[in-house]
């Protein structure tokens, strides 16, 4: 759809899109709707709503079919559930954005397709771990912290940091599953830096899976069973390690194990065989 058509698209709606959000009454009352059928006292109670200003939006809302009055009760329509869905989606969306604009502000956000960028709202409970004047390196340990218990791990990196070698092979001693993919230049520096018999080692662990990735990737992220870590370059092309998204979120790691998946049909699995090929 190009953006003439969008363009048009909201001329046809605009409208309605005004209704459903620009009274918060209306709104609220179609997302406590959406929890289920209730009738004017729980809803003026549950909204801290007088009786006249919820019967006013009850009934601006019945008018746009967006609500249903069965006797003494009110519930959503199919429309109603239709608008609930989106609204909740809306909310969440802009409430990740604005909470963690650190990261977003000034962060190349190109690394994210943009299939998982519409669903950014799994992202609204999550903790934006910061480097300080005492603690420069706080994102880093923090993350080592949560990753050292990890039986799952699943890493994108196209940055070198050779603690994270010993992470790896920590994490193998303890039987957890790895699987990293890497840049053809991470995975030359990581060949070098470790060597070869390291590499080899780690490899011929049943528990270990590599991947090379041939595109340029801009995103640092890790997600296991219980967390996700999420790091971004900045704008002028270098990573960020002063900020690091964590989230223990399900909704959080669900987003984070598509976009582990949506990389990997990128790359070519390397084994001792093919390492060098």
């Amino acid at each position: 759809m190009d953006i003439l058509d969008t363009l048009n698209h909201y001329e046809d709606t605009k409208g309605h899109i005004k209704f459903v959000t620009t009274s918060s009454v209306r709104t609220k009352v179609i997302l406590s709707l959406n929890k289920g059928n209730k009738d004017l006292n729980i809803i003026k109670n549950e909204l801290d709503l007088e009786s006249s200003a919820a019967l006013h939006a009850l009934k601006k809302l019945e008018s746009q079919n967006i609500i249903i009055k069965k006797e003494t009760e009110y519930f959503l329509s199919p429309i109603g559930k239709l608008y609930a869905v989106k609204l909740k989606n809306l909310f969440k969306s802009c409430y990740t954005i604005k909470k963690y604009e650190k990261i977003w502000l000034d962060h190349c956000i190109d690394g994210i397709p943009k299939k998982l960028l519409k669903e950014i709202k799994s992202l609204n409970n999550s903790l934006l771990v910061e480097s300080t004047p005492t603690d420069i390196i706080k994102p880093h340990s923090h993350y080592t912290k949560l990753v050292t218990n990890a039986h799952e791990i699943k890493s994108i990196s196209p940055i070198f940091y050779y603690p994270y070698i010993d992470i790896y092979k920590n994490a193998l001693k303890r039987n957890a599953d790895v699987k990293l993919i890497l840049t053809p230049l991470i995975l030359a520096k990581m060949t070098e830096t470790a060597g070869i018999e390291i590499l080899n080692e780690i490899l011929s662990s049943e528990n270990f899976k590599l991947y090379k990735i041939e595109e340029d990737v801009k995103i640092v992220f890790t997600v296991t069973e219980n967390f996700l870590s999420l790091g971004l370059f900045s704008t002028e092309g270098l990573y960020d390690a002063t900020m690091n998204l964590i989230s223990h979120d399900a909704d959080a790691i669900e987003w984070g194990n598509k976009l582990f998946n949506y990389y990997l049909d990128k790359t070519r699995e390397l084994t001792l065989d093919n390492l060098n090929k």
